[in-house]
């Protein structure tokens, strides 16, 4: 009972304790809530707002705001519009006209103001940074309030309010503004910059290449080929200087910018002007422009390094060739048949020709004559041709040049030469070129290359014709003139590689097939037919027909050779169980 009683007043005084505990910390908690808040708010206006109050009608418009010359770092000043771009290390300074106003910052900080003269004296007439108090009068002018960018690559926006304020107290801040959906008279935007982008060379928006002689602009990348000329010609190489700022290939960078072109291998001299090239290294003060390069060893070749300079700093290196004059030509082959009485220009690959200088290099665009002097009875004209497909004529191509020359009715084999005009009108002479001249098919053979062929093998058809005076046909002859009269080639176990066609023709008087072998063992005959070279034959040519066989490989076993094995075998077991009948009667 007594423990009881105890428990019971222990418990009503631990209760009066916690209504006492629980009043503290409700008065104590409102305490705190308005110390909390006012840190909040001197945190959230620290650096970031800035008050600017007077007696002013409610929601006055914001007066005029300017850029200062004071400012530093700007890349694109504020102007009459709402922009400014800057790099993160300068200062933004404003001028405010009269007005009352409030302005908050973000991506930035506000550092400092001057005070400017004002008409009517008045309370707390000294704004403050950190937005605790304003100022008070209609006609205050702020000059070089000053802002910070936080970093590079963050926009620094600043926003001006027209607030409502009181004469002589507390004015209203902007954050009273923001929080009130005051509206915003003016924004400007800071995009910011880390230091040195403005001005400074950016190499991946600058372009400096080497075009074609008539360009004024520069492009992504050299022009294809045109660093090898003719070493008479120039090359020209054009540059657009720009920083981080501007637009690839668009020049922004200050026209004070030197700019040069060096020569640091090979004969070469450069200009800025054509056909002006004097020395190995020139410059320039300009952010684009073009330097022409020309050669100082003609009639020779060389090759040229040019290196570009901005401001001192090697940007670009461009590897030339100069081609000399031509000193040699050379028929590359191989000789090909032309068509009696006819003009005949050399089939695809065959008669390539070319012109060299004296370096080894092939040069395009040389113009080659046939030299009158070595025609004759069998040819007698050779038409010229210029040398390789070219771009501009000035560097080699990709499809090397065929020689074409006129055959008599004549026929037989003889040589032309070609000539072409040097350095200073020297004539430059090829080698003697060994060309034939023949008829069309009179007749013609057929043979395979074995007489016997395994499962698998290749068979390789060969057709030889000959002209009426017995030699090769001419490289012009076709198998046929129209599918029904084109070539017939028939025979067992024989699959085409390439089907034959009445287009296919002679080279050297052959025309060569190749067949894939069956499989099925056996004897069998091919059948050569080619309808129109039999018709246009003057002694009755026909079809030829060539016997061949499809024998089994030496590692396999036939079904008549496993039966022999097996006949043998039997016999030998046989012998061996009349000699064991023998032995064992003999014992008895």
């Amino acid at each position: 009972m007594r423990n009881g009683i105890r428990r019971s007043k222990d418990l009503r005084a631990k209760t009066r304790k916690f209504l006492v505990l629980t009043n503290e910390r409700k008065k104590m908690s409102k305490t705190t809530i308005k110390q909390r808040i006012a840190l909040v708010a001197i945190a959230a206006l620290g650096g970031s707002f800035l008050t600017i109050a007077s007696v002013a009608p409610a929601q006055a418009a914001t007066g005029a705001v300017t850029q200062s010359v004071e400012s530093s770092g700007i890349i694109s000043a504020l102007g009459s519009g709402s922009a400014v771009t800057m790099s993160s290390d300068g200062i933004l300074f404003l001028d405010l006209a009269t007005g009352t106003t409030a302005v908050s910052v973000t991506g930035g900080r506000i550092t400092g103001y001057n005070a400017g003269t004002s008409t009517t004296a008045g309370t707390n007439n000294v704004p403050t940074i950190q937005g605790s108090s304003g100022f008070s009068s209609s006609a205050l002018v702020i000059e070089n309030l000053s802002f910070v960018p936080t970093a590079a690559g963050t926009n620094m926006v600043i926003k001006f309010y027209a607030t409502a304020a009181s004469a002589a107290a507390t004015p209203v801040t902007a954050a009273t503004a923001i929080a009130a959906g005051t509206a915003v008279e003016k924004t400007i935007t800071v995009t910011v910059y880390a230091p040195g982008t403005s001005g400074t060379l950016s190499l991946g928006k600058t372009w400096i290449s080497v075009n074609a002689l008539a360009s004024t602009t520069s492009t992504v990348a050299d022009a294809q080929y045109e660093n090898f000329v003719s070493g008479a010609n120039e090359i020209i190489i054009n540059y657009d200087l720009v920083d981080a700022l501007g637009t690839a290939g668009t020049a922004n960078m200050p026209a004070s910018s030197q700019v040069q072109a060096q020569v640091t291998s090979g004969s070469c001299l450069v200009h800025t002007t054509a056909a002006s090239a004097t020395l190995p290294v020139y410059s320039e003060y300009a952010n684009a422009g073009e330097f022409y390069v020309a050669s100082s060893a003609y009639p020779s070749p060389t090759d040229c390094v040019v290196t570009i300079s901005v401001n001192g700093t090697v940007v670009s290196t461009k590897s030339l060739k100069f081609y000399g004059s031509v000193t040699k030509i050379t028929f590359n082959g191989p000789t090909f048949t032309g068509k009696n009485g006819n003009t005949t220009a050399a089939p695809a690959g065959k008669g390539y020709i070319t012109a060299q200088d004296s370096a080894g290099n092939t040069l395009g665009g040389v113009a080659l004559t046939g030299d009158a002097t070595t025609f004759n009875s069998i040819v007698n004209n050779a038409t010229g041709v210029t040398t390789s497909s070219q771009v501009n004529g000035q560097y080699p191509g990709s499809t090397p040049s065929a020689i074409t020359f006129a055959c008599t009715a004549l026929g037989g084999s003889t040589t032309v030469k070609y000539t072409a005009s040097g350095y200073a009108g020297a004539t430059i002479t090829s080698a003697a070129i060994p060309v034939s001249c023949a008829k069309d098919a009179n007749t013609y053979t057929a043979s395979l290359d074995k007489a016997s062929y395994a499962p698998g093998d290749i068979a390789t058809l060969t057709i030889s014709a000959k002209d009426s005076s017995a030699r090769n046909v001419n490289d012009a002859m076709v198998l046929g003139t129209t599918v029904a009269n084109g070539p017939a080639i028939l025979g067992s176990q024989l699959t085409a590689v390439t089907a034959p066609t009445y287009t296919d023709t002679f080279a050297a008087g052959v025309k060569t097939y190749k067949y894939i072998v069956g499989s099925t063992t056996g004897s069998y005959n091919l059948v050569v037919d080619l309808p129109y070279l039999n018709a246009i034959s003057t002694v009755g040519q026909t079809a030829v027909t060539i016997a061949y066989k499809v024998t089994a490989s030496t590692t396999e076993v036939s079904n008549a050779d496993v039966l022999k094995s097996i006949v043998a075998l039997i016999a030998s077991i046989n012998k061996q169980i009349q000699a064991l009948q023998k032995l064992i009667l003999a014992r008895r």
